[in-house]
């Protein structure tokens, strides 16, 4: 007020520069605001990280995983041995193959990589490729990998629409046949905005594919699980509920050629079996690059058939799990006849609470004990953690050998 009182009154020169000198410190306070206004500030609810601690203790319950499947073999004779292993389906990026993985039992899903480039033709030559194929096998068609890193100019809405309108064409020329897409994450870097930003493409799709390779630096194995809880955040302001396949690590980068180790793959496939995956997927299969590492092969199919003798034993079983504040994975496993299973996992590289680096102890659950003794030889699954135990809840289930 005092400002346009002075211009009114006092000489022009100096209510001149005075209109100058008023004018600049508002330009500059209207700048600062602006920066202010476009830079993330991690105070700001949408701006901070959502982080594993909202999925840390808490109970989750599903079915146990019932399929299993493996990115790329290139030939009968590879079938052939992924089918020995104990595999149920392929997912294929040569089409001609489809007819001999149907002819040895093998379930397929179509991969494809269509963008906002693709030509209306390419896409429905890869519809073409999937009616092609046993109608007893075909399970699914994948739509485009990660695209969000391999397509970042197409938008989700793009992946949107294209569902949508092949929905309703699949439900009249391919019944039963999913649509799939894939994505690299959630991670637990991502912000309340980086989770609305993928709701579209969570709309998108039938089945959701997730890519945990916490191995690939060395990162914490729990992330299969979180991320899997975190999926799962996102299918919830999706509105959507979305089978998920869960694709671990068993492929190289060239700066780095390390395959995951047989302990690792071993807790990560049990944290997605036991945490509620649909489709237990590797990626991919590659005898040249497994050959590299001595014992891999055998182990890994070792491990595949543990895995899957489990999963037909105990396919009408219910489980509940949680992952502790230490990285110690915990479930329970209740056939409706039978005594539960009590299984847990150490993914952590290290000991921890009394468990090995790695350690995946399961033993069947026996009638309730007044007080569970905690050791190393004996881990009662309802303990918080193996060095202290709590007295058993009336008409629980405690762990104890069988």
């Amino acid at each position: 007020m005092h400002v346009f009182e002075d211009f009114s009154l006092g000489s022009r020169s100096q209510s001149a520069w005075r209109f100058v000198i008023v004018a600049l410190w508002l330009a500059i306070v209207s700048l600062n605001h602006s920066m202010v206004e476009s830079t993330p500030d991690a105070s700001r609810p949408e701006c901070s990280p959502v982080g594993n601690e909202v999925f840390t203790n808490v109970t989750t319950r599903a079915r146990i995983t019932q399929r299993f499947e493996i990115y790329n073999p290139h030939s009968r004779e590879q079938l052939q041995a992924v089918k020995g292993m104990g595999f149920t389906q392929v997912i294929l990026d040569w089409p001609n193959l489809h007819r001999e993985a149907s002819e040895l039992g093998l379930d397929v899903v179509m991969a494809n990589w269509w963008t906002a480039d693709t030509e209306a033709r390419a896409i429905e030559n890869g519809i073409a490729y999937a009616k092609r194929v046993d109608a007893r096998r075909l399970v699914a068609v994948s739509m485009m990998d990660e695209p969000e890193r391999n397509a970042p100019e197409t938008s989700f809405s793009f992946y949107r629409t294209l569902y949508q309108d092949l929905r309703t064409r699949f439900d009249q020329e391919l019944p039963g046949v999913k649509l799939e897409i894939s994505h690299w994450g959630p991670l637990a870097s991502w912000t309340p905005d980086d989770y609305e930003s993928f709701i579209p493409l969570y709309q998108a799709t039938d089945r959701i594919r997730l890519m945990p390779y916490p191995d690939l630096h060395e990162g914490p194995l729990s992330d299969v699980y979180y991320q899997m809880m975190r999926s799962r955040r996102l299918m919830e302001l999706a509105d959507r509920d979305l089978p998920q396949v869960v694709i671990l690590q068993t492929w190289v980068l060239p700066e780095k050629p390390k395959l995951p180790t047989i302990g690792e793959l071993r807790v990560m496939a049990w944290l997605a079996i036991l945490g509620g995956a649909d489709t237990l997927s590797f990626f991919s299969y590659d005898p040249q690059v497994w050959s590299q590492t001595a014992g891999f092969t055998t182990r890994f199919a070792e491990l595949m058939k543990e895995l899957t003798r489990f999963s037909r034993q105990y396919q009408a079983a219910t489980v509940e799990s949680r992952m502790s504040s230490s990285g110690v994975f915990s479930a329970t496993v209740r056939p409706p006849d039978g005594r539960p299973i009590a299984l847990v996992a150490n993914t952590n590289r290290t000991t921890v609470d009394g468990l090995a680096a790695l350690a995946v102890v399961m033993r069947k659950a026996g009638p309730c004990r007044a007080v569970q003794p905690c050791t190393r030889q004996r881990l009662p699954l309802g303990c918080p953690s193996a060095k202290r135990c709590v007295r058993c809840p009336r008409r629980s289930q405690c762990g104890r050998r069988p």
